[in-house]
């Protein structure tokens, strides 16, 4: 029993070197692909950085414009901002149609129709309209170029 005992135990010290040198290898592996992917990131383009600043000041703005609380300067800082799309360099020019141009003029059309109603003290309810509005044509640019982001949007309606 002693024997088989010595046995058990050498096989296990055994096999538990041989598993920390694998273990250490493929660590080894990995943190070198970690450095090549560090070296390979994607660097977002203007286009895709503004897109992405876009969802967020919607999505922030959304209880605003629920409760009422949206103001002109929350307008101004959209229109600001977002006008920027039809001239920013996209990711892929050939993927850029001439529709383009048209959807992000009637989506700043939008932001200033909104601009008018909250001016004229319209009802929430109009702004609501406009402001689902402004992401109706967000999600029709969408189909024609980039469909990734669309149940993104989607979700942003009130």
């Amino acid at each position: 029993m002693g024997t088989s005992l010595n046995k058990n135990i050498f096989y296990f010290v055994y096999f538990s070197f041989w598993a920390c040198l694998v273990s250490c290898s493929s660590n080894t592996f990995e943190s070198n692909s970690t450095e090549k992917k560090h070296l390979d990131l994607y660097e977002p383009s203007d286009l895709a950085n503004t897109m992405r600043d876009m969802a967020l000041d919607m999505e922030s703005l959304r209880f605003k414009v629920n409760s009422g609380g949206l103001t002109i300067i929350d307008i101004d800082k959209l229109i600001s901002s977002h006008s920027t799309m039809s001239t920013d360099e996209p990711t892929d020019r050939k993927e850029i149609q001439p529709s383009f141009q048209l959807f992000s003029n009637i989506y700043i059309e939008q932001l200033e129709e909104l601009k008018t109603i909250i001016l004229k003290q319209g009802e929430i309810r109009e702004q609501i309209l406009l402001f689902n509005s402004a992401l109706t044509t967000c999600v029709s640019c969408h189909r024609e170029h980039c469909p990734g982001p669309i149940s993104r949007i989607e979700k942003i309606k009130i």
